[in-house]
This record gives C-alpha cells, structure tokens and sequence, in this order.
C-alpha cells in the first residue's frame, strides 16, 4: 500500500535495506578492529624478531662453549706408518710428538673345552657345584651337555659357552672368557667330591698350587673367616674329606668348618703354621688362608676336592684352546702390558688399537697440533656475535618512508643485551695472572658498527707462543691456596673472583662418625652380641683384639655397610666411611659396666647414636652449607654454586679460592642468564611482547563481542519500528476506508 509517496511493505518498507544499514552501523562500530588488528600485525613482528634474537644469542652460547672448555685449543690429529699393526686416534689434549710403538705380543682370551661327549641332549649323569669365576653354576644328574651351556651363560660369570659338533658322536662344550688378557682367564673350580670337571674332560686329575707363597701356599680370598668356608663360596652342598699336609691328615668339613678353624686344625702338625690373613682385594678387607712349612712348603694331597676348593691347590685343563694372554708392547723403548689390544691409558688422550706384531723398528706413531681447528672455532663464535649485532642494527633503524622506529625501538631489554655482550668481550681477565688479559691481544676487536673483528695471524702468534694463556684468556678456571682445600666444582651461576679471591673459613671441619670401645688390650673376655645399623654380630670370650676386629669388619662386608673397623690403641674404633651427618647406631647384649666392648647404651639393649658431623664455614665472608666435607656457596652471593672440598681438621682460615671467568666462558654464563627460562630479562622481553598480543586479541574479542550485542540491539529497534510501522499502516487503511466511505454517502444523499 501507499502513503503518500512511500510504498511499505516488508521490514518497514520495500525500497528501503534495513539489513544493509545494520550491516554498515555495525561496520563503523567495528573500526577499531582494524586498528588493534595493525596494532597486532606490529607486535607479531616484534615478537618474530625478538624469537629470532633469542635464537642467535643461544646459537653464540653454543659455539662460544666450544673454547670455555678448551677443547677447541687443544685439537690433534694422529696417524700411524703400520696401520696393519697398530691404529691410532687421538682427542683433545694429547700431547703432540713423535712415539715410537713395538708390539711382541697380542692379547688374546682364554678358550678351554670339553673332552669329546657321545651326545648333547641326553643326561650326563654327574652331578655337583662348580665355581666358574667365582660364581656357583651347579649341575643336575639329569642336565644335557646343552642345559650345561645354558647353566653357565645364565650364570654371569664373564665367560660365554657353546657347543662344537665334530661329529654326530663328538660333542664339544666350549667355553670362552669375555674379557681378554691374563686377568681375564677362566678360573674353574670342581667344588664337589665326584669330580664332575674330571668326568667331563675340562680338567685332568693333577694337581699343583695355585697361590704360592714363601715357604708355603695361600687359598683364594674369602669375604669372612669366621663363616664356613663353603656358605661364604655360595655352596650349598660344600664337600668335606681327609687331606694330607705333610703326610698328616687333616679332616676338614668345608659346610661346617670356617677359615680360622681350619687354620687351628691345621697348625696342630707339626712343622706346619696354618693363619688367616687379612688382605685389600678392591678397596674391602678380604680373609686368605696361608699355610706355611717349618722346611719348606708342605706337600699336599687333596681329598674330595677340599684344597681345590679353598684354592690352595688347582687342576690343570685337560683342552686349553687358546691361551689367556695380555698385549706386550714397548712406547719409545719402555715396556709394557695391557690385557686389551685396544690401549688407551698408556700415551695420554691417544687411543692406540693394537692389530698385529711388528719387527723391532715398530710402528711411529705421530701426534700433531691442529691449530686451524681453534682458528675455525673462534671464528664461528665472532661470526655467531656479528650476527646478532646486524639484527639488533636493523631492528633498531628509523624507517623515513613510515616514519616509525624499528622493532626493538624502545626496547631497554635490546639495549642491555648489546651493552652485556660487549662487556663480556672486552673486560679484562686477569683474576689468575698471565700476560693474556684481554682479547685483542689475541686477534678481536670491535669496528665502527660494534661489529666483532677477529685478526686469525695474531690469534696464531698468541696460541704458539702461550698456549695456556689463551685457553684461560677464553675459558674458566679455578684455583685454591690452602693445604686443606681443593675446588671440587663451579657454575655458571659462579662470578668471576677476581684476583683477591674468595676467603674460605671453617668454623666446624668435618667429621666421621665414630665408635669407640672400652680397653680391649686383654681381648674379648665376655662374649657379647653387638647390633651395628641393624646387623648382628658375636664376639666370643678368649677373642683377641684383633681377632674381634675382624670379625666385625666381616660382618660390614658381608653385609655391605659403609662402616671399617680397626684396632687402635687397644680399643675397636667403628668409623663410617664418609664424613659428614651420619649416624652408626649400636646396642649391645651386655649393660655398659659389664666388662664388654663398652658399646651402645648404658643398659643391654639400649641403642647409642653416634654421629659425624658436615663441614661448616664461610665463603667469601658468606654463609655457605656443608654436606660432609663439601662446603657449598650459598645461593644469590657471588660464589654461588662453587664447592670446595675442605680436609682440614681444625678450625679457621682454610684458604682462598679464586675462580676467573674467560671472554667464552663469561658469555655461556651471561646468555644463560638472560635466556633462563623464568628470570632471564630477554625471555621477559620475549614473553612481554606475547602478552602484548595476547592482550590485543583480547581487545578484539571485547570490540567483535560489542559490535554483535549492538547489531543485535538495532535488529531489535528496527523489528520495533516494523511493529509500530505495521500499526500506523493498518490505521491508514481503515481511515482510507472511512473516506471512501463516507464519499460513497455523500454520493447517495445528493
């Protein structure tokens, strides 16, 4: 319908787009989008470069560690004129020279075998415990040849065993030491009473003495001498029978009977002196058997495989197929054995692989200094720090055309970081001493553009003539005075000292815990049961002091605790074997005052604590913690993370240690700072900027929420106005109705 000249229909009427004028409303509400939105656009590049110079500086860490360390400095190359003979590597730090290597002699492992078997599936028939290198490997009546070889590679024992076939009757068992050299021979014992090795063919029935010694032999080493001999072998049915020493017999029962009762059973024939002695096997206390004759080493007869047992006497093998041989060779005329052909110990950082036998001349071995690689290495870490400066130069540039400051423009975090790294490149290193103490004595200044240039000649003048004071002009170091203390380790959280030092002040040293006993002079003469850190033992009266030492000490090492005792001054003093805050807790069967050890409380069983104590003291005037002898700097002072092992007994000025920091090392130590993931100023600028867009994209979801509640708000107002529009349209087209008839009417009365 019309009114007027307005025809409506539709929303409100037919020639006007209400959805269209939304859409601009909303459009124009919208505006400030756009300008968050290039807002954005900014910071993501901000944020990319400040990513890519985070990048950059950890790409500089990186090779700048390469010359902290000194590795850089001391690269060789090495090379043999035998290579069939012998082949030569070398790493960082060999000692460059001319080394002249004769081999004589290769080392090889040992290989022993079976007699021939008739099968390998069927039962042997033998049974009994063998020791194969110390470990049992025991054998079933109804075992094959084949459970055999599986028995002893489950066992451990270093050796590797198989089958040889020769024929379809002729079966071989094999059995090949893992370990090459003389050490590494395989050591079989037949710890039963039948013989099972004899049977099988690997030993033969002759017998000869396995430890000589002077007028006498010894047994294998044992870890307690008052246990029997066979529970301390691990044995579960040890054998027992009547040797011969001398020509007298002697019962020994190895299930029952322990070192120290067989070397009293065996001191009653005369002329024969039987002890138990203490030996050092590995850093442990371990218990032999020496037997000793009056005239000369006693002749000896074994019986039931007792002697082989104890390891005083041995078989011989019956097919030895190769022999345990170690490596003999000579280096500039000093001779020397290896049990591996692979020798890396001998020429220090040089790893010599020996192959083959050579005639008298040998083989020369030369060791060269490779000074391009330290060249190479200083270089990429300058190229590593130029890189950085370009990008903080670009990024810093006023852009004319835009009229805007680059992207680090503003950035105080940018302005630090270049100000540090050159800092770190020019400050003076001098806390050790030397006549290198700067870095454009060794070829590196800076030009113009803050760039870092790097002189290769005088580098190589500096590196020849004073080697040592380039590798401390570059890396880290540290030093201490003081007969008492050593640097055990430092961070890179530790700063540089400088050549005063840092006082190191001990105000407790630190201490063992330690046990000490009542006088035992006149021995044990009350038995008495000791408990030490949970662990039994028994003293028996008529003990010696030195015999209840021992059998204290055989309780530590069967039980493995970190505890030694000794006799001192009539008296077992029980030490731990760290210092520091560890306790050794002992209660005793016997009250104080009752003619004991004097060990543990003051009544029977009753628990007494005794206690070690850490070091403690100061570094540099500041507290610092102990943990046993270590004494560690405290955190947030200048000599954080540096340890520094205190063996002074006694209070007071230990010394000082001084820790200098090299152009490298300060900046691994500087970039690690700054990048540290949760305090670092240039992962905070870094995470500042993702904040910032963060933020933004907050602001834009506000406005985009804001222009849809007001585009929604007019759809609402302009449905009103379609209502009301609705409404005047319907009033207009009763009123034309009313007119029209009113004129029809009019018409009629006239």
């Amino acid at each position: 319908m019309s009114v007027g000249d307005m025809a409506i229909s539709g929303l409100v009427a037919s020639n006007i787009d209400i959805e269209g004028i939304i859409t601009q409303l909303g459009q124009i509400r919208r505006r400030p989008v756009q300008r968050l939105e290039l807002e954005q656009e900014r910071h993501t590049e901000r944020l990319s470069a400040f990513q890519k110079l985070t990048a950059n500086t950890l790409n500089l860490s990186a090779h700048a560690s390469a010359l902290t360390d000194g590795s850089a400095f001391s690269q060789v190359t090495a090379t043999s004129s035998n290579e069939s003979a012998v082949v030569v590597s070398a790493s960082d730090g060999a000692p460059v020279g001319d080394y002249q290597v004769v081999v004589d002699q290769l080392a090889s492992s040992h290989k022993i075998a079976s007699g021939s078997l008739a099968t390998r599936n069927e039962a042997l028939g033998h049974e009994g415990e063998i020791i194969l290198n110390g470990t049992v490997v025991t054998l079933e009546a109804s075992d094959s040849l084949t459970d055999l070889r599986d028995r002893i590679n489950a066992a451990g024992a270093g050796v590797s065993a198989s089958i040889l076939t020769v024929s379809e009757s002729d079966h071989r068992l094999m059995v090949s030491s893992l370990t090459s050299g003389v050490d590494g021979a395989v050591n079989l014992i037949d710890a039963n009473d039948s013989g099972v090795l004899e049977a099988l063919g690997i030993q033969h029935g002759e017998t000869s003495v396995r430890h000589e010694i002077t007028d006498g032999a010894a047994s294998n080493t044992f870890s307690d001498r008052f246990m029997a001999a066979g529970e301390a072998l691990g044995l579960a049915l040890a054998p027992a029978g009547t040797v011969q020493i001398n020509g007298a017999e002697v019962t020994v029962d190895l299930s029952t009977d322990s070192l120290d009762e067989i070397a009293a059973t065996i001191s009653e024939i005369e002329g024969v002196n039987a002890s138990v002695e203490n030996v050092v096997v590995d850093n442990r206390t371990m218990y032999r058997l020496d037997i000793v004759g009056d005239d000369g080493r006693p002749a000896f007869t074994d019986d039931a495989n007792v002697l082989a047992t104890l390891g005083v006497l041995e078989k011989g093998l019956a097919h030895e197929m190769d022999e345990a041989r170690d490596a003999v060779f000579s280096i500039n005329g000093v001779s020397m054995t290896r049990s591996s052909n692979a020798v890396d110990n001998a020429i220090e950082n040089v790893q010599l692989q020996l192959t083959g036998t050579t005639d008298p001349g040998g083989a020369t071995v030369r060791v060269m200094g490779n000074p391009g690689a330290a060249v190479d290495a200083v270089q990429e870490t300058v190229d590593a720090y130029n890189g950085i400066v370009e990008l903080i130069n670009k990024h810093m540039e006023f852009d004319t055309e835009k009229e805007k400051g680059g992207l680090f423009s503003g950035s105080t975090a940018i302005v630090r970081l270049e100000s540090d790294l050159r800092r770190c490149l020019s400050e003076l290193v001098d806390t050790l001493g030397g006549n290198l103490t700067l870095g454009s004595q060794v070829g590196l200044r800076f030009n113009r553009n803050d760039e870092l240039v790097f002189d290769s000649d005088v580098f190589l003048d500096a590196l020849q003539s004073d080697p040592e004071g380039v590798r401390r002009l570059f890396g880290s170091r540290a030093e201490a005075s003081g007969a008492g203390l050593s640097v055990e380790s430092y961070s890179s959280a530790t700063l540089d000292s400088g050549p005063d030092g840092w006082a190191v002040n001990i105000t407790q040293p630190a201490t063992r815990a330690t046990a000490t006993s009542a006088d035992l002079s006149d021995g044990i003469v009350v038995s008495e049961m000791l408990t030490i850190n949970g662990r039994s033992v028994g003293l028996n009266a008529g003990m010696s002091l030195q015999e209840a030492t021992d059998r204290i000490n055989s309780l530590f090492n069967t039980q493995r605790l970190d505890l030694t005792a000794s006799a001192q001054d009539g008296r077992i003093v029980i030490e731990h074997e760290s210092f520091g805050s560890r306790e050794i807790t002992i209660a005793s069967s016997l009250d104080a005052d009752a003619g004991g050890t004097g060990l543990g409380g003051a009544v029977a069983g009753e628990s007494a604590v005794y206690e070690g104590r850490d070091v403690e003291g100061t570094i540099g005037g500041e507290a610092a913690t102990g943990r046993g002898r270590l004494l560690i700097a405290g955190r947030d002072t200048e000599a954080e993370g540096l340890e520094v092992l205190v063996s002074a007994e006694s209070a007071g000025e230990a010394g000082v240690v001084r820790v200098s920091k090299g152009i490298a090392s300060r900046l691994t130590d500087f970039i690690g700072r700054v990048t540290d993931p949760r305090a670092g100023y240039l992962t905070r600028a870094v995470d500042g900027v993702t904040n910032d867009i963060a933020a933004i994209d907050d602001q834009i979801a506000e406005v985009e929420a804001d222009v849809d509640r007001y585009i929604e708000q007019q759809r609402v107002a302009f449905a009103r106005m379609e209502s009301q529009m609705s409404q005047s349209i319907a009033l207009l087209d009763w009123m034309e109705n009313q007119i029209q008839h009113l004129s029809g009417w009019n018409d009629r009365g006239r």
